[in-house]
């Protein structure tokens, strides 16, 4: 029993005349004839009785009846669904986003524009470290994250887009004298206690740090290795050192912090990751819709 057979067996249950049921399903009378002669004959029984002026259903006929019409509405509907799942269109789309980074106005607003415009996308939003997010993302617990892009350069498996650059920068509490002077140099900032992301949270963002401070002669005091993103900021506003961090940090919008910009580091470009074999066609639908609110370089993997 296929598709083409369930529909003309119920528009002639329906009608119960051949030109009107032919008529709906826009075949011939000879067509829609041979459909139901073919579902009799797979069946092994007759389903309708047929005169010279009317057709009626036999008893197997108008059980089949009763039973088919709401087994082939809930196919339907499924297929619907199956079909609007394939395209993206509902499910669900989990984003993780790095912790201690400051959304944004043009940031959240992208985020209520893909809900209004798939509403039937449960879509979520969470928060994680450098570490946890590309944990979270190999295990397939997230299906992207927005993050800074020096960490998952080295990381296997997936592509991701820059959606905004920025830089990194230092940032001291202004508690501290440092942050009192009218100038502030490197010199300066190796003079003090220097609080780096621990190696365990991002590898290389540890590392770059660290040959950068080399390069500058070393620092002259001791480096505190925070454990993540979240405890960086918390240690620089506690006023226990110089951190380093990126201007979309929220830290970076602190009145209590002074940022030091003159002092030039490398970039910390925002960017959209995900995994390459990715199965979730929302992850399509989100990044072309991050790519239409902000240009993005080509997909790098």
């Amino acid at each position: 029993m296929n598709s083409t057979q369930i529909k003309c067996f119920l528009a002639l249950s329906e009608t119960l005349n051949f030109t009107k049921a032919a008529s709906r399903l826009y075949l011939t009378q000879p067509a829609l004839s041979r459909q139901i002669v073919t579902l009799e004959q797979e069946l092994n029984t007759l389903l309708f009785i047929r005169d010279s002026k009317n057709v009626s259903l036999t008893p197997a006929g108008a059980l089949l009846s009763s039973e088919l019409g709401d087994i082939y509405a809930s196919l339907e509907a499924l297929v619907s669904r199956v079909q609007t799942v394939g395209q993206g269109y509902s499910g669900m789309l989990t984003v993780g986003v790095l912790e201690g980074q400051w959304m944004g106005d043009a940031l959240t607003r992208l985020c209520r524009a893909f809900m209004k415009r798939y509403p039937n996308i449960d879509f979520r939003l969470q928060q994680g470290s450098f570490s946890l997010l590309r944990q979270q993302l190999a295990d397939g617990k997230i299906d992207a994250a927005i993050t800074l892009e020096f960490d998952i350069r080295e990381m296997p498996g997936v592509v991701w887009k820059v959606f905004e650059e920025d830089s990194a920068v230092f940032a001291v509490s202004r508690s501290l004298r440092l942050a009192r002077q009218e100038t502030i140099r490197i010199e300066d900032v190796l003079q003090e206690t220097i609080i780096a992301i621990s190696p365990q949270d991002s590898r290389t963002g540890h590392d770059k740090l660290m040959n950068y401070l080399k390069k500058q002669g070393g620092p002259r005091q001791r480096v505190l290795c925070a454990p993540n993103f979240s405890t960086l900021t918390l240690w620089v506003e506690a006023g226990l050192g110089v951190g380093i961090m990126n201007n979309s940090s929220s830290l970076a919008n602190n009145a209590a912090v002074r940022l030091i910009p003159e002092i030039p580091l490398d970039d910390a470009n925002n960017c959209v990751v995900w995994r390459q074999n990715s199965t979730n066609p929302a992850v399509d639908l989100f990044v072309e819709m991050l790519d239409s609110w902000f240009p993005m370089e080509q997909e790098q993997q």
